[in-house]
């Protein structure tokens, strides 16, 4: 059995409670940032990252890939593709024939469906050839236009006079030293100058040619020398190794049976570290260039035959 007054106690309670809920769920947040409790982990937005107060610089979206160069349609070589002839020739009519003519064939409609697409594709390219001569015109009038009016702008500002306040509040300059606008700088040296240049030049293209004349006589006299056969080449394999004793391989403890009694022959790094001995002593003194001379002299003495 229930009691009056516990139950008036008990729905007061619950009456309160349901009206403190909507009074709490009234109230409005100060805070301006809205709040992130409905935001699933895997969002950017998870975590609170403070912003700036001033929006971000948001640069261009990165385009990836490369356009062709488009291809020049009316090339200088080729004049006559706006002329007529030239659409003419690239679009012939088609030749029809009295049976392609007939309707009761079976692919009468699709024949027919064909010509009419092939109509529309000759039309298509003869209006588009023709257009597209007139933006080419239209675009090489506009360039045309725009580099006469800056060079018109440009030799403008190059003649025009000083300004006013510009020439009173200038420092105090001789009118004779101060440079004129659009004007050469006087050089009163120019003629003999050039002229000493072209000597320069002229000396300098005999020089090379006297050197190239050098070389092609020297080509010419040395060519008496050169392999040409067969015949040429084994008597040289003859001479350069022989079967039997070579006097040039013999050494003091072998017979000239073996090219390497002599010792190994020079590497590129001896050849090359003679040269720079070589070049070296030129460059500290005359006495070493004299043994270098010598030895040369002595390796031509042997090439000719002659005995030291």
């Amino acid at each position: 059995m229930s009691h009056p007054a516990l139950e008036a106690t008990l729905n007061s309670s619950l009456l309160r409670s349901r009206s403190c809920q909507t009074f709490a769920r009234s109230i409005r947040s100060f805070a301006s940032t809205p709040t992130y409790s409905n935001i699933p982990p895997e969002s950017p937005r998870y975590i609170e990252v403070p912003q700036t107060v001033q929006e971000d610089y948001q640069p261009k979206p990165r385009v990836k890939g490369t356009l062709p160069v488009p291809r020049e349609l009316f090339p200088r070589r080729r004049p006559d593709k706006p002329s007529r002839f030239y659409r003419e020739d690239a679009t012939p009519e088609p030749k029809f024939r009295s049976e392609d003519l007939r309707e009761d064939l079976p692919h009468a409609e699709a024949i027919a469906w064909r010509k009419r697409m092939a109509s529309v594709r000759r039309k298509n390219l003869r209006e588009g050839l023709v257009e597209l001569y007139r933006r080419k015109q239209r675009t090489d009038r506009a360039i045309a236009q725009r580099s006469e009016y800056k060079a018109a702008e440009r030799d403008h500002l190059i003649t025009q006079a000083e300004r006013e306040d510009e020439r009173l509040t200038n420092s105090t300059v001789i009118q004779e030293m101060m440079l004129v606008r659009g004007a050469e700088i006087p050089d009163p040296n120019r003629e003999q100058r050039l002229a000493t240049k072209r000597a320069n030049a002229e000396a300098q293209e005999a020089r090379k040619l006297e050197e190239r004349k050098d070389a092609l006589q020297t080509l010419y006299l040395n060519a008496r020398n050169f392999i040409t056969n067969e015949q040429q080449l084994q008597a040289e394999i003859d001479r350069v190794f022989p079967e039997t004793n070579n006097p040039a391989w013999r050494s003091e403890n072998r017979p000239g049976d073996n090219i390497w009694n002599i010792g190994l022959p020079p590497s590129i790094g001896d050849m090359l570290k003679e040269v720079d001995q070589g070049d070296l002593s030129l460059s500290q003194g005359s006495a070493k260039h004299a043994d270098l001379a010598q030895k040369r002299i002595r390796k031509i003495a042997d090439v000719l035959g002659f005995k030291s």
